[in-house]
């Protein structure tokens, strides 16, 4: 399974992390299952957790705001704003996310010259980042951090 590294905004993270939202949304995305850790942006500016997303639901603006509204995590409007021009999105389903100990963003420059992505980034843009964050996300299940699950 491809590992990446995915932005999100602090208020889709908690909403994450508290098993309210079920899906990511994106404009572009890669058509299958992928792991991630999280990075997320300001204020907080660290990674902070590890997620499984299952396979990509590919389909329509309007469609995909169903789905948002389902969860009640968004509105058709939103999605369809935040679609606008394209002729489908990508809902990504969190299969599992668990949180890891933060690596701050003023660390993740210093050891791994690190630059957060807009969207995502594959971990192997940054070697050496893949055996630490790896690493903690072993911690974090031995010492029980917590975890959502589908």
């Amino acid at each position: 399974m491809r590992t990446i590294i995915l932005s999100l905004k602090p208020a889709p993270f908690e909403q994450m992390i508290a098993g309210i939202k079920k899906h990511e949304f994106r404009r572009k995305f890669m058509d299958e299952p992928v792991q991630a850790f999280i990075y997320v942006s300001s204020p907080v500016k660290a990674i902070r957790a590890y997620a499984e997303f299952g396979i990509p639901i590919a389909d329509t603006p309007e469609r995909l705001g169903h789905i948002a509204e389902q969860e009640g995590t968004g509105t058709a409007g939103g999605i369809a704003d935040y679609l606008d021009g394209l002729e489908h999105g990508y809902a990504l389903p969190v299969r599992l996310i668990r949180e890891i100990e933060p690596i701050s963003l003023d660390e993740l420059r210093t050891a791994f010259q690190f630059t957060p992505p807009q969207s995502y980034c594959r971990i192997s843009a940054y070697p050496g980042l893949s055996d630490t964050l790896f690493e903690r996300l072993r911690r974090a299940q031995s010492e029980g951090l917590s975890s959502i699950s589908d």
